[in-house]
Formats: structure tokens, sequence, C-alpha cells
């Protein structure tokens, strides 16, 4: 659970801190066009993974609005959505609602990465294919899971890559995605319920499982096994965010310099 959820939970909090900072910098070195720089891409891609989990887990979408360029909007977007209380299902779909922004950015991130970095993405796709899964070994499976992170900064960052355009291209389309992956407040308001339910009905599986003689890791890992590529996908994430985050920092400082 820890690796499989907490993961996202923890670079979504990150993201979070990493975006307002950013965010604050940039509205006072630019006003809300500053912010709108990044969020004319990373907004919509954030919406539709909000959109995409109510479809998936039955939640009726009552209002959505991928992007709202209305200087006078504090919103940049929103998904309004309801459900049924009493249905299980429903209600464990509130966490992994709040978690649609990860899994639409990090698919957003991928495609841009399969279209104009292609031999990245394929040396991470190999890298996937062959991850040990039958081993059941967690610990070495773990360590696979860390390589894949320097296979990605090694294909993208490396000196070929550097003078082609479609790296620029790519380098600023996953910047504008990776800055508004962050989770909201209402979007980890809204996953503590479905987060307490999921993790009761994983614990309830996992000890009827134990009682049946039937071992889970195995199939865990398979499951995991996809989840590297939200691991290294998200540590570039991390890092683009990071950057946007100086580059507003040092153009809000240059701005002070200027107006005294």
């Amino acid at each position: 659970m820890i690796y499989l959820l907490g993961i996202l939970i923890a670079v979504g909090f990150l993201l979070g801190w990493i975006e307002s900072v950013s965010n604050r910098w940039a509205y006072q070195a630019f006003g809300k066009p500053g912010i709108m720089l990044t969020a004319c891409i990373g907004t919509p891609v954030h919406e539709v993974g909000h959109a995409l989990m109510c479809l998936i887990f039955g939640h009726k979408i009552i209002s959505i609005k991928l992007f709202d360029i209305n200087p006078k909007n504090s919103t940049l977007g929103y998904v309004k959505h309801s459900y049924n209380k009493h249905n299980l299902y429903q209600v464990i779909g509130n966490f992994f609602i709040s978690l649609g922004p990860i899994f639409s950015g990090t698919a957003a991130i991928l495609f841009f990465m399969c279209i104009l970095e292609p031999d990245t993405f394929q040396a991470l796709r190999q890298h996937i294919i062959s991850a040990p899964v039958n081993s059941n070994d967690l610990v070495n499976f773990i360590k696979w899971s860390g390589r894949s992170i320097m296979i990605v900064y090694r294909g993208i960052f490396n000196s070929g890559s550097i003078g082609s355009p479609s790296f620029w291209i790519f380098l600023w389309l996953a910047i504008c995605t990776a800055s508004h992956i962050a989770l909201s407040r209402e979007d980890i308001k809204s996953a503590i319920s479905g987060l307490a339910v999921t993790l009761f009905v994983v614990v309830l599986f996992n000890f009827g499982a134990v009682l049946c003689g039937f071992g889970t890791l195995k199939y865990v890992l398979i499951v995991a096994k996809y989840n590297i590529y939200l691991v290294s996908v998200l540590s570039v994430a991390v890092t683009f965010s990071l950057v946007t985050a100086l580059i507003m920092g040092i153009l809000y400082k240059i701005r002070r310099l200027i107006t005294g």
C-alpha cells in the first residue's frame, strides 16, 4: 500500500507545496498572466484526470470547466460531482478521483515523451517489461523501480537531445503539466474518506487471503510493475516543478530590484 499509493500521496503533497510557492512568485512577478503561462496546458490535464476518475467510479459530473481564462476568478478549473454515500465503490472512488490529476499528468508526460523523446520512452518501456515480478522479492523490485528514474533522466538530458527542437518542446509541455499535477486542498479533503475505506477493504481482502492460504504479493507486484511509470515520471515532475519555482523566484527578485 505504501509503494502503490503512499508514493502518490507524498508526491501530491510535495507538488502542492512547490506549486503554491511557484504560483505566489509568478503572481508577484507578472500577476495572473504569469500563472496562466503554464496553466493553459496544465490545468486542463489536471481537470481531465478528475473527470475520468468520476466516470470510472460512477460519480455523476454536475459541471466541469477545463480552463477558465477570466482574470477575476481565482479558480482556474473545476469538476463538480456527486455520488451515493451508501455505495462502497463510489466512496472508494473519492480517493482515486482526488488522485486523478496525478494519473492524467503522468499519462500526459508519457505521451509527450513517446512523441517527442521516443528513445527515452522505449528505454523506459523495455526496463519495465523486464521488471522482476515473478521473484516475489519486494526489495529487488523497489531497486528496479529506482533504476527507472535514472533511465528517464539520462534519456531526456543527454547531449544529443538538448540540441534538438523536440527536446525543448517536450521540456515546455512537461513543465506546464508538472506544474499543475498537485493536489488542491479540496482534492485532499475529499480523498480522506475514500482513503480510509480503501485501506479497510485492502486489509480485509488480505486478511481473507491469508486465511485461505492465498499469497497476494505476486499479484501486487504485477500491478506495481505499471507503478514504475508513475515513480519515474513523477520524479521528473518534481524536478520540473522545482525548476519552474526557481525561475519564477528569480524573475520575482528581478522585478523587485527594478521597481525598487
